[in-house]
C-alpha cells in the first residue's frame, strides 16, 4: 500500500475496496455485508491516525511543574511521552520539542488521553500540520 493509500480519502482506497467487493461471489458479498452489519470491525481499528515511531528528548508538564524524558511515537492526533510521574486523564500538559542542539523548539498543548506504567498518551489540542512536520523534521536531523 503506498503512503498515500494510509489517508482513506485517497481515490485508490476506495477504487480498491470496489474491485475486491465486486469480485466477490454473491455468497462471499452476503456473508460480509452480515459480518459488517453486526459490527465485526468495530474496535478493532480505534486509531485515528497512523503513528509514526520516534524517539525525541523533550520537555513537559502541567502548572510551574516540568519533566524530561523521551517520546515513543506521534501522530497528527497526538503523542505518546515516557514517564513515571504521575498523571491523570484529563490533565492539560505543555511539550517542548528540542533538537540536540537546542537551536529549534516547538511547542504542542494536549491533554492526557490515557495513563500506563510506561508513560502518557497526549491527545493534541488543536493539532497543527505544520507544528508535528517541524517536530519529525527536528527528529531526523540527527
Amino acid at each position: 500500500m503506498d503512503f498515500e493509500e494510509n489517508d482513506l480519502q485517497y481515490p485508490a482506497v476506495t477504487h480498491r475496496l470496489f474491485q475486491l467487493i465486486t469480485t466477490m461471489s454473491d455468497d462471499e458479498r452476503r456473508t460480509l455485508l452480515k459480518l459488517l452489519d453486526k459490527g465485526l470491525l468495530k474496535g478493532k481499528c480505534r486509531r485515528r491516525f497512523f503513528r509514526k515511531p520516534l524517539r525525541l528528548p523533550a520537555v513537559y508538564g502541567f502548572g510551574n511543574r516540568t519533566y524530561s524524558n523521551y517520546t515513543k511515537d506521534i501522530s497528527l492526533g497526538g503523542v505518546f511521552m515516557h514517564t513515571r510521574n504521575l498523571f491523570q486523564a484529563g490533565q492539560t500538559v505543555s511539550i517542548f520539542f528540542r533538537d540536540e542542539d537546542n537551536t529549534s523548539l516547538v511547542k504542542m498543548l494536549g491533554k492526557v488521553a490515557r495513563t500506563t506504567p510506561e508513560g502518557i498518551g497526549v491527545e493534541f489540542l488543536s493539532p497543527d500540520i505544520d507544528k508535528i512536520a517541524a517536530i519529525v523534521s527536528i527528529a531526523s536531523e540527527g
